[in-house]
């Protein structure tokens, strides 16, 4: 049988219909805290084999930087816009910096868009060397050969 505490002068009729005489509840003298501490929080109660309460903490916000910053790198990754990858990376290291410093998350954001800015710069740098460095074997060899007109 569970057993209730009712506040005084207060009966309760069971379900046999007995009648419980009143119990004294014992309230324990309020706690008086100080203007400048912070109050003191209970743990929720629960009764019997009732579920648990679940408390719910606050998620730390995402860092926006490191969003721009892999958005950034993926656009500049697939597209031929490497100046983008620039910024990305620029924003990339700024967001690691917010993170470490506010507890923020989106650190793995923030290092993809690193990735992705430094292989699309690193690609498109490459690809223009080579590009250009070709033309300039074309030009070079057909001067050499003599098949090449200087006016």
């Amino acid at each position: 049988m569970n057993t209730r505490v009712l506040p005084l002068g207060k009966t309760y009729t069971g379900s046999k219909g007995s009648v419980h005489a009143p119990v004294a509840v014992h309230t324990p003298a309020p706690v008086h805290t100080p203007a400048h501490s912070p109050a003191l929080v209970q743990a929720p109660m629960t009764y019997g084999n009732r579920a648990p309460v679940v408390v719910y903490q606050q998620v730390a916000p995402t860092n926006s930087s490191s969003i721009v910053a892999l958005v950034l790198g993926l656009i500049s990754f697939i597209s031929s816009f490497f100046f983008l990858g620039f910024v990305g990376i620029i924003f990339g290291h700024i967001a690691r910096s917010q993170i470490k410093a506010r507890g923020e998350r989106g650190n793995g954001m923030a290092v993809a868009g690193l990735w992705l800015g430094y292989l699309s710069v690193i690609f498109w740098v490459v690809f223009w060397l080579l590009y250009f460095g070709v033309i300039a074997l074309v030009i070079g060899a057909s001067i050499a050969t003599g098949n090449a007109t200087v006016s």
